[in-house]
């Protein structure tokens, strides 16, 4: 098997490199090698996730504590710019430049990250969800994606899904191969059962 697979249900939406399914409309095997050598800054923060893991959610609160409330105006910018992929630079940005501290996203799992991660530089915040839950936000989530040719019915996509062929491949590596390796990383692993806890406290007081 060669090291970069078209998946065989659709191979114009993703292609499988290094063990991993990406979305092929958005990254090559090219830039996901270059992740490899990102150059990290010590007050960089990380933002790892499986998919439909409270990603968006995660980035909004990042994003309001550096920004301190959005006080500098960046609430009329997008979670693209203000919190961009670094395996799918989707706008071209010019990491490089951007102001410390910067914040990033990644669906990577921790054998593709940066190597200067892998140094303890810079932060990993880690989050965690249900597998169930979301499975099946996975699910609503992939009937409505722009490419996807082949539209499944839930019991279908539930055994790509627990098979890892979907994008991110498995979610039980992922979030294994994450937990098992962070004595690697500087990182701060949460769940979004925890914050969604802490949310509903907030809501009472």
């Amino acid at each position: 098997m060669s090291e970069v697979d078209v998946n065989e249900n659709d191979d114009r939406f993703m292609f499988k490199y290094r063990g991993i399914y990406f979305q092929a409309t958005y990254t090559s095997p090219q830039t996901i090698d270059s992740v490899q050598d990102f150059e990290v800054k010590d007050s960089d923060v990380f933002l790892v996730t499986f998919p439909k893991s409270g990603t968006v959610w995660t980035q909004q609160i990042l994003s309001l504590i550096f920004n301190e409330g959005h006080r500098n105006g960046t609430e009329k910018i997008d979670n693209m710019s203000r919190v961009p992929w670094i395996e799918y630079n989707l706008y071209q940005i010019d990491y490089d430049s951007r102001p410390s501290p910067r914040l990033f996203t990644s669906h990577l799992p921790y054998y593709l990250v940066p190597k200067d991660l892998k140094n303890k530089k810079g932060k990993i915040i880690y989050v965690a969800r249900n597998p169930k839950d979301v499975a099946v936000s996975y699910y609503h989530f992939y009937k409505i994606i722009v490419g996807i040719t082949q539209k499944k019915d839930w019991e279908s996509f539930l055994d790509d899904y627990l098979s890892g062929k979907v994008l991110c491949s498995s979610w039980f590596d992922h979030v294994k191969g994450w937990y098992n390796h962070q004595e690697d990383f500087n990182i701060l692993f949460l769940t979004y059962e925890e914050m969604k806890k802490v949310l509903l406290a907030i809501g009472k007081t």
